[in-house]
Order: structure tokens, then sequence, then C-alpha cells
């Protein structure tokens, strides 16, 4: 009786790791499906910002082109004030630039972050499902040893109590 109790108590153990690992297996796809889908969120968004950055870029030239020929048509009247603007238009754009350039640095460490971060947590996932997997497998190996000694004690113990039998039949016999 204690030995089927035993053994239901293992089988339910084994039941209740092989859950936790499966588990740990979902979590781990989740969080690897988050990790993707944060990354392309990311990238999406940084190429979302680039592609709006550059039609500001583009739609910045398209003025300078108009202020150029604005400017043309009295040249001789704003020749000085037109080199001014010019001059703070480039900056501007300059600026922008430069600007442009330190979000897309961001956006790219804030990838690499995200990446590394993710691939951390991937290692220590799969450290901890390798971690279960060997005390499951330590389980096991003991629980067939406690199971091999059990049966062994039994058989003995049947031995001994046919022995007892047999010797008791002997002297009934004898007594007779």
């Amino acid at each position: 009786m204690a030995d089927a109790d035993e053994l239901m108590q293992a089988q339910t153990e084994i039941r209740h790791l092989t859950g936790t690992v499966q588990a740990l297996r979902d979590e781990m796809e989740r969080l690897e499906m988050e990790r993707e889908q944060a990354v392309t969120e990311a990238v999406s968004n940084s190429n979302d910002e680039i592609i709006q950055l550059r039609k500001t870029a583009e739609a910045l030239r398209d003025e300078l082109e108009v202020m150029r020929f604005d400017k043309e048509e009295s040249v001789q009247k704003a020749l000085a004030a037109g080199r001014d603007e010019i001059t703070q238009l480039k900056d501007t754009a300059q600026a922008i630039r430069d600007e442009l350039e330190v979000v897309r640095f961001d956006k790219e460490q804030s990838i690499q972050e995200a990446v590394s971060a993710g691939n951390d947590e991937i290692a220590q996932l799969k450290a901890t499902i390798s971690a279960l997997r060997d005390e499951l497998e330590h389980n096991k190996l003991e629980y067939d040893e406690e199971k091999q000694l059990l049966e062994r004690n039994a058989r003995d113990e049947n031995m001994q109590l046919r022995e007892t039998i047999a010797a008791l039949r002997d002297q009934l016999e004898a007594a007779k």
C-alpha cells in the first residue's frame, strides 16, 4: 500500500515537473515572441521616424528651393538678407541631420539593448530548464532505485514468509 502511495506521489511529482517544464517552455516562447515583436516594433518605429524626418528634410529642401527662386527675383533688394537666411537654413538642415543621426544611434542602441536583454533572459530560461531537467532526471533515478529496493525487499520478505510457512507445515505434519 505504501509502495502504491509512493509510486502515486512520484507520478504526481513527475506530472507536476512535466507541467512546470511545459509552462517554462511556453513562457520562453511567449517571451521570445514578445522580444521579436518589440524588436519589430522598434525597427518599425525607427523606420517611420526616418521616413518622417526624410519628408521633413525634403519639405525643407522644397521650401529652400522656393525661397531661392523668390530670392532670385528680388536678388538686388534682398541679397544680404537672402545670404543670411540661406546660411540659417543650412545650419538648421545640418542640425536636423545631426539630430537624426543621434536619434538613429539611440534607436539602434535601444534595439541592441532590447535584443541583449532578451538573449540574457533566454539564456537564463534555458539554464533554468536545464536545471529542472537535471533535477527531474535525478528524481527519476532516485525513484527507480527506491522502487528496486522496495521490490527486492518484498521478494525477500515473500521468500521468508514462504520458508516460514513451509517450516510451519513441516512442524504441523510432524505434530500430527
